[in-house]
């Protein structure tokens, strides 16, 4: 097979793997229940979400696959933008939607200093604990949640192809300084070089000068956009030769640089970043698994898998003009309740901002607790019969009891509240319901039911009212 075929072979191959796992995230947030597997690993490969979460000290598997990541890089380049990112298959569509505008050929640039500023306050934003808005630029925060910054990066790639990357994003700064002086990447070799410049048109990144022969390992995406095009196979992956004087020096200098930021900012607690802004004054409930406020500000990347997933739509952004919670996702009863039996935020949850749970912990798992505001239920109110908080309470901890109306009204035993919002939710009262769930700061653990909930009794659509 020549040179230029076997590239394509593994552009090709390249492309599947880039394009199968942005399909499958794309129907697994469609249907959870059929891709529950999904859902439970493949976020977790993420290179952005993995070095927040080292960032942060989150998950134990967000480390190992931070660290993983990390000396693939180093070893292989920046192979992760070409073959893991989402939002790099995303960007594949988009060259094909220029190659039919026929856009100007792209061309050498020197990526000067001052384009790694942005990227550079994005990952401070990360470790401060105030990922919004710019965190949503993380690719795949972008790709589950920036639905409008995915058009405006969608038009980025087809004027400016890999700009982005280059530029722009969080993670692809940190994988430039790993990769800048990778062990394997693509060289171009002098001697069998026509000049004819075609690869470097073919070039999203901007990263290879036909002129001096030279490519930016740090740059490059290993998309193999160029090795497809060079007419006679002059563009080879293997050992890199030397991009700079004393290579050996200038990578461990670079690595060292990097070790000390990335050992700087996991040594760095998550109660530093959270007085980094004012607590809110009132607190949201928090999904199972946050722990703490703290801990979910510490950990939350605001990527949005965890609202994309939820089945009951229970999960929202918040509009919180606090900075600290601005689209942080909380529970908002009046869109829907927590499932009693649903622990699938947690698995998803790629950072360790939502721990996961057994179902066993979950259905003990205080998020919040109810207040029952009595004046205002209906059965006081307009002497009408209700109890649609206490046929949805999975708990027990609302019960209908004959009470001094003469009724039966609802009472409320705050022991066995979990906080799910299940009442909040089927209360008709409008637009405040009588029964309202508030936040806690830390999340507690309640008492077992005293009633055995069957589990086809178990709530899992809004109540009929």
């Amino acid at each position: 097979m020549k040179p230029n075929e076997r590239m394509k072979t593994i552009k090709l191959i390249r492309r599947i793997i880039a394009w199968g796992i942005f399909v499958l995230l794309i129907v697994s947030f469609h249907k959870p229940d059929a891709f529950h597997w999904v859902i439970k690993y493949l976020p977790k490969i993420q290179f952005g979400q993995s070095l927040a979460g080292f960032f942060s000290r989150g998950s134990m598997t967000a480390v190992l696959t931070f660290l993983t990541l990390s000396v693939l890089a180093v070893i292989l380049g920046r192979f992760f933008c070409g073959f893991l990112c989402p939002l790099g298959a995303f960007m594949d569509f988009a060259f094909f939607v220029r190659s039919k505008i026929k856009k100007r050929p792209f061309s050498f640039s020197t990526g000067r200093p001052h384009w790694l500023i942005f990227p550079s306050l994005l990952l401070i934003s990360f470790w401060v604990g105030y990922p919004f808005p710019f965190g949503q630029l993380e690719p795949y925060s972008l790709f589950v949640s920036g639905h409008a910054f995915l058009l405006l990066v969608m038009l980025l790639a087809i004027f400016a192809g890999r700009a982005f990357c280059a530029y722009l994003c969080p993670t692809g700064l940190a994988l430039r300084l790993l990769a800048g002086q990778s062990l394997l990447g693509f060289k171009l070799d002098p001697a069998t070089c026509l000049n004819c410049g075609a690869c470097q048109k073919a070039c999203p990144a901007f990263c290879l000068n036909v002129r001096d022969k030279s490519l930016d390992r740090g740059r490059c995406l290993v998309c193999l956009e160029c090795a497809t095009v060079c007419p006679n196979g002059s563009l080879r992956y293997g050992l890199a030769s030397p991009a700079t004087p004393n290579p050996g020096r200038r990578r461990f200098l670079r690595l060292a640089g990097a070790g000390a930021m990335a050992a700087g900012a996991y040594l760095t607690g998550e109660n530093l970043r959270a007085r980094t802004f004012a607590q809110p004054d009132s607190q949201p409930i928090m999904p199972p698994g946050a722990l703490s406020l703290a801990h979910l500000n510490a950990h939350c990347t605001l990527c949005h898998t965890c609202i994309a997933v939820c089945p009951n739509g229970a999960i929202q952004p918040s509009h919180s003009g606090t900075p600290i919670l601005t689209a942080k996702p909380f529970l908002d009863p009046y869109m829907g309740f927590c499932q009693y039996d649903c622990v699938v935020c947690g698995e998803a949850c790629p950072t360790g901002a939502l721990s996961p749970l057994t179902v066993e912990a979950k259905r003990l798992t205080r998020l919040g607790l109810a207040r029952f505001d009595r004046p205002e239920c209906v059965v006081i109110k307009n002497s009408t019969s209700c109890g649609a908080c206490a046929e949805l309470c999975p708990t027990g901890a609302v019960r209908m009891a004959p009470g001094p109306s003469g009724q039966d009204e609802p009472t409320l035993d705050t022991d066995y509240c979990i906080g799910c919002g299940a009442c909040q939710k089927a209360c008709p009262v409008r637009p405040v319901s009588a029964i309202v769930v508030t936040g806690l700061s830390i999340q507690q653990t309640a008492k077992a039911p005293r009633v055995v909930i069957s589990e086809d009794l178990i709530p899992t659509e809004d109540f009929p009212f």
